[in-house]
Formats: structure tokens, C-alpha cells, sequence
């Protein structure tokens, strides 16, 4: 293993501040300086190697020495994160945080995750044997596979000690490596392990590997630019010396030949408040309000609109951290955001339904994280008698599971339940309904918003079976 070091001027290639090429590998150009839509977020090499496309959040897609096959602009409302060339050099995929892939020029589209649950989001693709299928992978280490990609492993279900941020196929196809950002690495299938960073005190967290030509050796680099190798890889130089301030690496692409690499930077995260906001407010700061929302696991689409949807998951927010629940982001609620606090689930493993009674809040736990959080409305204890049904609004505590369900509109004798999800025979159920308010005001079940329920349909996160826990 050889040793960061900075890279001397004749060891690195001409670079901006967004790419940076060592050895072999070429500066094309970048779009630093241009005034973009969306960041960028990912990279992906030429099959010769001799150029590149970056890809921004949106699906758009920069052609640097490289062909154009098209974009995944305007296609979901999640997230965009990685892609990946064919072997032939013709085509490439891409990839959202949900799983759902977009196939370009040669690339065969083989499938994807979006619609299943995942226990973490997806972080990228890699293109499998002969590009006839390929591998995702999350940042638990879960790997799917698709086509002629072939599964030997993962790290899904294991407690890491850092989030899995890269994933290399090995020479045949036949393997693959995963890397963590504390430079673990996971080895399966043919991929053979050169060595590590995991155990030792790191400057910067790794973001990514490439392997070398024939994959009996790789790379690692860290987000301040430098870069450990391993078996035949050879050092081509760092970003150490030549990063500005203001920028991270994010990403590592070999040349084919394994005599050389690129370097993706980004600028670095800016501390920002989320702004004081209101319903019906509109705008890049309604945005960035609902990405901080989606980051510390509150289920909203990213719309730039603060509609009900955005009032439904700030009612969450402020219950799960004990705020006047407004619905509004005042100065209590701005003050909460800068602790960046996560709901933490009270089970500790396996895929739960937790309705917790006294902060009316929902969540969709797996492995003791909790995935989503929705603003929920159980029981408001209340007696009622409506329609000759008389009885006690109360929603009961205890562990179930769902026993049945209506993909409809369910009409009852309280009501007209949407898509319920039962967990007692006494008719108590998970639901849509058209008034979520921040207090208990259910006859006893727990309601959700409709586009809340739908999503939980469409997602398969509570077929019949899953456990549902209630608790004050």
C-alpha cells in the first residue's frame, strides 16, 4: 500500500475544480462555471477511456468526448445518483435513489427496485458481464441484481461500522468489491482483497474505488483528494495539494487500462438555515425546506411548494421533537433543524410499523432506522355515537399485524376508510383520509394522508404480515 502524498505537477493531467484527471486520464472539460438546473452528482468513463459524461440530480447529462444518448430529466421526484457506461461505449444507464434505472443507446433496461421497499437508498449501478445486465447497490451494502449480473453477496442485514459509498465489478464479472467510507472492503464472488483503510485514522472519508485492468489491485480515495493503493494499482497522483477549500471529492473513475483515474469534486455542503415558511409559500426555499425534511427520513415529494403535503410532514417533524405543531416553520421549529435530529425507532431489528400514540407520528422502521415518519391522528379517546355505533374512539396499544386489507375506498359505518390497512379484527387500520389534523381525532384507527397510503401501497411497505407496534 503506498501512502497518501500530494501529486506533483507532472503527475496530474489538466483539471478544473470539478475534474480531475491523473495518469492516463485526460481532462475533457466540465460544467464548473455553468449555471445549472441541479448539481452535478456522478460520473461515468468512456469504454476506451478517452472521455466522460457527467450527470446531474435532475438526469441531465454533459457530454465531455463522449457521445449524447439522451436524459432522465423530468422522470421522477427522486432523487438522481448514479450511472454507468456500457462496454461497448454506446449507451449508459441511470439511476434514482429509488431503484428505477433509464436505459440509453445500447443499454437494455433489465429492470429496477423502484416500487419495493428498501432498507436504504440506492447509491449506484454498475454495469455487469458484457454490460447484459447490472448491479445496484445501497448504502447498507444491499446489492440487487439484474440480467446477466449474477448475485454473490452483500453487506445488506450486516451492522456496519460506516455506510457503504462504492461498489467495483471484478475483471470477469464474476465479483464485486464494496468499499465504506471508513475504507472498509467487502469482497464477493471473485474479487480479491488487496487491503483496506478500515481501522485506521483517516483525514477524510472515502468516497469511492476503481479497480485496476486486470482487478488485482484498486483504489481508494478519500473526499479531501487523496488516494490509497492497493495490490498493482499504481499511484498516479492526488487532489491533496490542488482541491480548493470549497470543494470534496465525491467519486473515483478508473481508465480501463488501469493507468489512470478522474476525480469528481463537488462543492462542499453549505450550512444553511431553512428558512421561516408558511403555507403557501413557493420557491427554492420551500425545496430546500423539503430535501431537510426527506434527509432526516420525514415521507414528502420535493415539489417546491409548501401545500399539505409540506404541512403533514412539518407537523411530524415538530411532534417527534416535542414543538408546538403549527405546521409552520417559526423560529422554534428553524432552531430544531439545526440539530439535525432523527426519529430513532424503538424496535431494533426487521421491518415495523410503529404508531407512536403520544407524539402522533408513524414510522416505518427497518433495522432499528427509522426510513419514513408520517404525521399521523389515532384515536381521540372520545365516546361517540354516530349512525346508532356508539363506542370509544380509542386506538389500542399492543403488537399486531396486518390482517387484511381494501386496495379501495372502504366504506364502514364510521366512514369511508381509503386503501385500509387492518391490524385488529375490531376494524382498526392504517388509512388515507382527507384530514390528517396534529391531534388524535380518529374514531381509532390511525390515518395518514391519502398520497401517504398511496405511497405505502405502491412501495409494498405493509403487505399482510407486517407487524405493526403501538405505544404512548
Amino acid at each position: 500500500m503506498l501512502a497518501v502524498a500530494s501529486a506533483s505537477p507532472a503527475a496530474a493531467a489538466t483539471h478544473d475544480d470539478t475534474v480531475f484527471a491523473f495518469g492516463a486520464a485526460t481532462f475533457n472539460g466540465s460544467t464548473s462555471g455553468h449555471n445549472l438546473s441541479k448539481p452535478i452528482v456522478a460520473m461515468a468513463a468512456t469504454a476506451n477511456g478517452a472521455g466522460y459524461w457527467l450527470l446531474a440530480e435532475d438526469g441531465a447529462v454533459f457530454s465531455f468526448n463522449a457521445p449524447y444518448y439522451g436524459n432522465a430529466t423530468n422522470r421522477t421526484f427522486y432523487k438522481i445518483v448514479g450511472m454507468t457506461a456500457t462496454t461497448t461505449g454506446h449507451g449508459y444507464w441511470i439511476v434514482a435513489e429509488d431503484g428505477q434505472v433509464w436505459a440509453f443507446g445500447d443499454a437494455h433496461n433489465y429492470g429496477g427496485m423502484n416500487g419495493h421497499r428498501l432498507n436504504a437508498k440506492i447509491k449506484s449501478l454498475v454495469a455487469g458481464p458484457q454490460s447484459k445486465g447490472y448491479w445496484l447497490y445501497a448504502s447498507d451494502g444491499g446489492v440487487f441484481t439484474f440480467g446477466a449480473a449474477r448475485f454473490r453477496g452483500s453487506t445488506g442485514g450486516m451492522r456496519l461500522n460506516a455506510p457503504v459509498v462504492g461498489m467495483q465489478s471484478s475483471a470477469t464479472g464474476n465479483g464485486y468489491w464494496l468499499v465504506a467510507s471508513d475504507g472498509g472492503i467487502f469482497t464477493f464472488g471473485d474479487a480479491v482483497f488487496k487491503g483496506s483503510m478500515g481501522g485506521h485514522r483517516l483525514n477524510a472519508p472515502v468516497v469511492g474505488m476503481a479497480r485496476t485492468g486486470n482487478g488485482l489491485g484498486y483504489w481508494l480515495a478519500g473526499s479531501d483528494g487523496g488516494v490509497f493503493t492497493f495490490g498493482n494499482a499504481q499511484f498516479k497522483g492526488s487532489g491533496l495539494s490542488q482541491l480548493p477549500s470549497s470543494r470534496q471529492m465525491v467519486q473515483l473513475v478508473g481508465m480501463p487500462a488501469g493507468n489512470g483515474y478522474r476525480m469528481l469534486a463537488l462543492p462542499k455542503p453549505i450550512a444553511q438555515d431553512v428558512a421561516l415558511l408558511s403555507p403557501g409559500a413557493t420557491g427554492a426555499a420551500v425545496t430546500y425546506l423539503q430535501y431537510r425534511l426527506a434527509s432526516l427520513g420525514y415521507w414528502i415529494p420535493v415539489d417546491g411548494a409548501y401545500g399539505d403535503l409540506t404541512i403533514q410532514a412539518v407537523y411530524a417533524f415538530q411532534k417527534a421533537n416535542g414543538l408546538a405543531r403549527t405546521g409552520v416553520v417559526d423560529p422554534a421549529t428553524q432552531a430544531m433543524f439545526r440539530l439535525n435530529p432523527r426519529v430513532r425507532p424503538k424496535t431494533t431489528s426487521g421491518h415495523w410499523i410503529e404508531i407512536d400514540k403520544t407524539r402522533q407520528i408513524l414510522i416505518i422502521a427497518d433495522n432499528g432506522f427509522a426510513s419514513f415518519v408520517f404525521n399521523t391522528s389515532t384515536g381521540s379517546d372520545h365516546p361517540y355515537n354516530e349512525g346508532g355505533n356508539s363506542g370509544s374512539a380509542h386506538t389500542p396499544e399492543g403488537v399486531f399485524t396486518v390482517i387484511r386489507e381494501v386496495n379501495a375506498a372502504d366504506h364502514g359505518p364510521l366512514g369511508t376508510l381509503w386503501r385500509p390497512k387492518y391490524f385488529t379484527w375490531t376494524g382498526i387500520a392504517v388509512h388515507g383520509y382527507t384530514s390528517v389534523p396534529p391531534y388524535p381525532a380518529s374514531h381509532g384507527c390511525a390515518r395518514v394522508s391519502n398520497a401517504a397510503i398511496n405511497w405505502i401501497w405502491d412501495t409494498n411497505q405493509m403487505p399482510i404480515g407486517t407487524p405493526v407496534w403501538v405505544y404512548l
